[in-house]
């Protein structure tokens, strides 16, 4: 008979053990009564999951959590699908290993209940990303978005969850992956030599010229097979110098005026190569990453006034009339082809295009040698071509009077440093 209290009574069928009984205190089977029933996966009478039975009576494939693993060091190792309950203060946590240069993405699977908040500890500990519920509740760790878990150091990495205002959460389950950064389009973490979306930290090819850093005599400059050919860039500027300096000593009729003196000889006849002697030094490689050459960096242990020289040959497909256009720090002179086109004596910082001159270009190789003086302070040239004041892009630069000149891996001194990056080649 159904009381009022009751919401089913089978009399004597009434039962606890069996499977969609009425239970015993006249209420229908349900999950959580430790009998599985009709729907239910199993049911171990708990209604928290983590244990291999979740709080809906499903039966959870994944991982089940190992208590206490409430820390980082003591965390749980992970499968690629975890489930587990937070109840009240306790968090949970969850190892996985990840090689070198790799990633660490977690996602909370639906359905998903209280708030849950992540973060990504290092092999050491330290807490190096976070991860929050998204628009559909469910919280997430995207390496794609935080910078602490793309490109990671090999080890065992930790990923520890807790509930926003320590809510009970009966169940939970996480879908942890280790994809390569590189294949999900993350983007680089520190700086990327040569803009291979790989940074320097994990690339075996710093410079990507298709010769690994332990065989290349220049890993931080490209001068391997792969390498591209030189050019100019989209604004023109040119960022491939031959170099020589500092010079000083030089006699001079104003402060930042450069001097008479030829120190590397500056006439028509003025056709050096790479190594080749330079007064008392050698021509060696300056290869830009921006639009000025800033001498302080090679020749910035020599007390101003001081001078150098940078030198580019130039091939042109068709002859034409162009304008050199340079600014330099301080004064400077300027020959194209060997005549003098510039004398300049003021004392300024680099200005792009401030110093002008029309040359006649020739079919072939043409060549560009700038002198720069500096009387103190900062100390450089960016220089270019203009055809009616745009940038001239199609010229070829190259390091060689003939245009011969490759980036390879020579080494002309036997010192086990390429002729690329020796300051002494």
């Amino acid at each position: 008979m159904l009381d009022a209290d009751e919401l089913c009574d089978a009399g004597v069928g009434n039962s606890d053990a069996a499977a969609d009984a009425c239970r015993t205190d006249c209420f229908p089977a349900g999950c959580g009564d430790a009998v599985t029933d009709a729907g239910e996966g199993c049911d171990d009478g708990g209604v928290l999951g983590g244990d291999g039975c979740s709080g809906s009576c499903q039966i959870q494939a994944g991982t089940a959590e190992i208590e206490p693993n409430d820390e980082w060091d003591v965390a749980t190792a992970a499968g690629a699908e975890v489930h587990g309950s937070l109840a009240g203060p306790d968090d949970d946590c969850w190892s996985v290993a990840v090689a070198a240069c790799g990633a660490v993405e977690v996602h909370e699977l639906a359905p998903c209940g209280a708030a849950l908040t992540l973060s990504l500890h290092a092999p050491d500990g330290a807490m190096l990303a976070s991860g929050a519920p998204g628009d559909d509740g469910c919280a997430v760790l995207d390496p794609l978005h935080e910078p602490g878990a793309r490109w990671v150091a090999a080890g065992t990495w930790s990923v520890c969850l807790s509930a926003v205002n320590k809510a009970d959460v009966p169940d939970y389950t996480l879908a942890l992956t280790t994809p390569d950064p590189l294949a999900i389009g993350a983007p680089t973490t520190g700086s990327d030599t040569d803009s291979d979306a790989i940074p320097d930290s994990c690339d075996g090819d710093l410079d990507g010229d298709g010769v690994d850093n332990e065989l290349d005599n220049c890993p931080d400059v490209s001068n391997g097979p792969a390498s591209p050919a030189p050019a100019l860039g989209s604004t023109g500027y040119i960022r491939t110098w031959l170099s020589a300096g500092a010079f000083t000593g030089g006699a001079t009729t104003a402060e930042c005026r450069p001097s008479e003196e030829a120190f590397v000889g500056e006439d028509g006849t003025l056709a050096p190569a790479l190594g080749d002697a330079a007064g008392d030094t050698t021509w060696t490689w300056a290869l830009l990453s921006g639009d000025t050459y800033d001498y302080l960096g090679p020749y910035g242990s020599a007390a101003p006034s001081r001078e150098a020289y940078s030198l580019v040959y130039l091939e042109s497909a068709t002859a034409r009339t162009l304008t050199v256009a340079i600014g330099a720090d301080d004064g400077l002179f300027a020959w194209w082809n060997g005549v003098q086109v510039l004398d300049v004596g003021s004392c300024q910082g680099v200005n792009a295009d401030q110093f002008q001159a029309e040359v006649s270009v020739i079919a072939g190789w043409n060549t560009l040698l700038v002198k720069v003086r500096d009387w103190g302070g900062g100390w450089g040239v960016a220089a270019r071509l203009l055809d009616a004041g745009v940038a001239v892009t199609d010229l070829v630069p190259s390091l060689s009077p003939d245009g011969a000149w490759v980036f390879d891996q020579t080494d002309r001194d036997g010192d086990g440093v390429g002729d690329a990056c020796d300051d002494e080649p």
